[in-house]
């Protein structure tokens, strides 16, 4: 996992360390310092906003602990400091690493090693989270609560107050908006193309300027208030030569 790196140190040997550990690790990319805290908070809440800061404790007109707790929101922190009395203040601020100078290689290795799993995991985290594989439903069954897998489905269609979602293999009824139904699935696998239905890419067997037919004959109608940008989206998976024209 490659991460973007940021230096606030005002000690120049310890800024002159880490820029050169910076540089010459695989999968780091240094992208400013500075010896002035108050440059740095608009660096890293503006301009940069990298991945990983490197934060000196001790600095005057403003300390890193103060600091962090002004940048946390825009990045992950690893203290440098010299002083040992620092470390469960700097863990009350969420910082991923707390490196006593001098800093040595190995030690700035190992707390590169503790950013990387840190940021994988909340970035895997959102991605489940945001398009989950495996989707739970309530049905109209009291108290019964479904899994559907989301690419068993083939398309939805809104019924008053529910929505009726087609799978592969039967038909659930729930109730939620094909809107909330979306916000679930993936904008790169999923459309809406009408105001009554959502349809799975996957499930496309041939597009027509009003209509589309799913692989299993089933014919859907496409809203004249979504057609545009469904052709749009439909457009970028489109092979074509440079003699022929989009949809």
């Amino acid at each position: 996992m490659n991460l973007s790196c940021y230096i606030i140190d005002d000690e120049h040997h310890a800024l002159e360390v880490l820029k050169a550990y910076i540089q010459q690790t695989p999968g780091l990319e240094l992208m400013g310092y500075t010896t002035d805290p108050i440059s740095g908070l608009h660096a890293v809440n503006g301009v940069h906003s990298p991945d990983l800061t490197f934060l000196d404790i001790d600095m005057p007109e403003l300390s890193g602990l103060t600091l962090a707790g002004l940048i946390r929101l825009h990045t992950t922190i690893i203290f440098t400091t010299s002083y040992r009395e620092y470390a469960l203040d700097a863990f009350e601020q969420n910082a991923v690493d707390y490196l006593l100078k001098p800093i040595f290689y190995d030690r700035f290795l190992k707390s590169i090693q503790k950013a990387q799993l840190l940021l994988a995991g909340a970035v895997k985290s959102k991605e489940l989270q945001g398009n989950p594989e495996t989707l739970y439903v309530r049905t109209g069954v009291r108290g019964q609560v479904r899994s559907l897998e989301v690419s068993e489905i083939i398309y939805a269609a809104a019924a008053l107050n529910y929505i009726e979602i087609y799978l592969k293999e039967g038909r659930v009824v729930t109730y939620l908006s094909l809107s909330e139904l979306l916000e679930k699935t993936s904008p790169g696998k999923f459309s809406r193309i009408h105001k009554s239905y959502v349809v799975n890419h996957a499930f496309i067997q041939t597009m027509e300027y009003g209509q589309i037919r799913l692989k299993d004959k089933t014919i859907l109608p496409i809203g004249r208030t979504y057609r545009k940008n469904f052709q749009e989206k439909m457009n970028e998976f489109l092979l074509v030569s440079k003699r022929d024209h989009p949809l």
